[in-house]
């Protein structure tokens, strides 16, 4: 990530699902209970929020209705007031199309939602608490944090 842990205060998770937004408000709470989260339910909102508040982080569903995430990346990236904020994608995919545009259009790192709250919390933990990640065999640099990529 760019920016420095310590300094991290806001947290942007963008997902139309209700209840992977109330885990991972949750799970945010319990990892780091200084950070302020945000939620919005779609690419519209997102793009709506940012124009009046910079997120310190970005987490990103894919598969939203209005704007999708992938919309919504390239459209920060082309912005440069937004280049340094990490956009960590946020879904349910692994689906090898979606890893690689969303690195080539300057995501930071790619998180598939978990299958556990702890599996959640210990990621997030490394992301926003000891601003690390999980080395993933087979995956350059780390890029997707929690699962092995189908080959």
């Amino acid at each position: 990530m760019t920016r420095e842990t310590s300094s991290l205060k806001r947290v942007l998770l963008v997902d139309d699902d209700a209840d992977d937004r109330e885990l991972f408000e949750e799970a945010v709470k319990l990892v780091n209970p200084s950070l302020l989260i945000d939620t919005a339910r779609d690419g519209e909102e997102l793009m709506q929020y940012i124009k009046n508040t910079i997120p310190d982080v970005i987490f990103l569903d894919l598969n939203m209705p209005k704007k999708n995430g992938k919309e919504c990346l390239v459209e920060i990236r082309s912005d440069s007031k937004f280049s340094n904020i990490p956009v960590i994608i946020y879904t349910t995919s692994l689906n090898q199309v979606d890893i690689a545009e969303t690195k080539r259009n300057g995501a930071s790192y790619f998180f598939r939602k978990p299958n556990s709250f702890d599996e959640l919390k210990d990621v997030l933990h490394q992301i926003l608490v000891r601003n690390k990640t999980m080395q993933v065999a087979g995956v350059e640099s780390g890029f997707v944090l929690n699962e092995t990529v189908p080959t």
